[in-house]
């Protein structure tokens, strides 16, 4: 099942990790300076957007990230475990760089598929981020609902509604949006 209607999906803040270009995965960092920055202006862009519930991953630094945006729109923050970021297992901590460069992959292309057998495969990553959002939007079928989540849960859900295209910039907001059955991705509150 995919979902029905619109939802918002911010990914967490820039970390440490994230600008030496390491794999995190379920490794639990927290956001840097320029990731608390970050979630500080995207909270700017989601002000008057007319959120209604925040639903986040439990890992720091979507956390972090949900609670500067969540003290900015004053509503509380739930939990879903299930937005997690996949298990990288034995590649977390290495470079991206390093472990494209052993399997032959291009740079700026996404390692989902060429993972160790300690990982989250792929297809779970993909059933596990559909089923979280439905589940969510099933409940609060009138509320309008922010997830701040994790890239590769951004890229698990733009594969099964888009198709795949580049992934998500830390704390930038995006739309999924719904229309006549077909869906879309813009950025939220872009400056012009």
């Amino acid at each position: 099942m995919i979902p029905t209607r619109s939802f918002l999906f911010l990914r967490h803040g820039q970390t440490d990790w994230n600008a030496q270009g390491r794999i995190q995965g379920r490794t639990d960092t927290d956001l840097n300076e320029t990731g608390l920055a970050q979630a500080r202006a995207a909270a700017q862009r989601l002000t008057g957007r007319g959120i209604q519930r925040i639903v986040s991953s439990p890992l720091k630094r979507a956390f972090q990230t949900a609670e500067i945006v969540a003290a900015a729109l004053a509503l509380p923050i739930e939990l879903d475990e299930h937005l997690m970021e996949r298990a990288f297992g034995s590649f977390e901590g290495r470079l991206f760089a390093e472990v494209r460069r052993e399997h032959g992959i291009p740079p700026h292309h996404p390692v989902n598929r060429v993972m160790p057998a300690d990982a989250e495969q792929w297809p779970q990553t993909c059933e596990r981020a559909r089923s979280a959002i439905v589940k969510w939007l099933d409940v609060y079928r009138d509320e309008t609902l922010l997830f701040v989540s994790h890239g590769g849960v951004f890229l698990a859900l733009q594969e099964q509604l888009i198709g795949v295209r580049p992934g998500a910039t830390n704390a930038v907001p995006y739309a999924f949006t719904v229309a006549g059955g077909a869906w879309g991705i813009s950025e939220v509150g872009a400056a012009a």
